[in-house]
């Protein structure tokens, strides 16, 4: 998917007529001194993703959403610039929305097709926070499409100032959503844990994000392995109710992981 959407990128480089059209959007918002930019779009494009400021990232993401939210062939060429600015944070995306059922370039059509609807549809009064916005919103309607299980629904407010528009704003929302799929921190809330408790807490992170376990069980067999630690005494049949039920949720997930070692 990917590998075809750099392909695609080439030939709309390879007209000068594009790359005069971004040139002008740009200049004309104001994010740039007139004549600052390069005339190759390839060139042009690169280089407003590589700046590390979160201020000018919004402007001209926002001048080039503008553009995307009209009709006709600008709006397409405008929406079609952000998607590949967007492009090496939504390989990690897809990624971080892989599981054992899932194969990469499918998630990875959705993500894509999720992304450039959301570049066409984009709230314009959002100005802070571009780049993340478009992440978290690619997320959320990839999330439905995929037919998640859970929607996670990592908020803007749960991440700090990230400072480009390439790696940094998509590694700190994956980041999120890990956690929020009950990664090691969230799921056990240890850290640098060793022996058979490190086992559990892998084994759990690994089937929350696998999709082999539902991160509410997840939590659940911690606090199951709390109460036994903390308990003195005979377990009531309560307990070891909710132990059975914790050993039968963790059985199929203990095999899969052994299967993917």
């Amino acid at each position: 998917m990917f590998a075809g959407l750099d392909a695609e990128w080439a030939l709309v480089c390879a007209d000068p007529a594009n790359g005069t059209l971004v040139r002008g959007w740009i200049e004309e918002a104001g994010v740039v001194p007139d004549g600052t930019l390069s005339q190759d779009l390839r060139e042009l494009v690169a280089g407003l993703a590589a700046r590390r400021d979160a201020a000018f990232s919004d402007r001209w993401l926002s001048a080039l959403l503008e553009r995307a939210a009209g009709d006709g062939e600008q709006a397409q060429l405008a929406a079609r610039v952000v998607v590949q600015a967007m492009v090496p944070g939504m390989v990690r995306l897809t990624q971080s929305l892989l599981t054992s059922r899932r194969d990469f370039d499918d998630v990875a059509q959705v993500v894509v097709g999720c992304l450039y609807v959301v570049a066409r549809t984009f709230p314009l009064r959002r100005r802070a926070k571009v780049a993340a916005n478009l992440v978290l919103e690619t997320l959320h309607h990839a999330t439905r499409e995929l037919g998640a299980d859970e929607v996670r629904e990592v908020r803007l407010d749960d991440l700090p100032d990230v400072p480009a528009v390439g790696g940094d704003v998509v590694d700190r929302v994956v980041q999120a959503l890990l956690v929020e799929r009950g990664q090691v921190q969230r799921v056990a809330d240890v850290a640098d844990v060793e022996g058979a408790e490190g086992e559990l807490v892998a084994l759990l992170a690994w089937g929350v994000d696998h999709g082999s376990l539902p991160v509410q069980q997840a939590r659940s067999v911690v606090e199951v392995v709390r109460e036994e630690e903390g308990r003195a005494g005979a377990a009531s049949p309560a307990e070891r109710k909710r132990r059975s039920r914790a050993v039968s949720w963790l059985r199929p997930v203990a095999a899969e992981w052994v299967r993917a070692a």
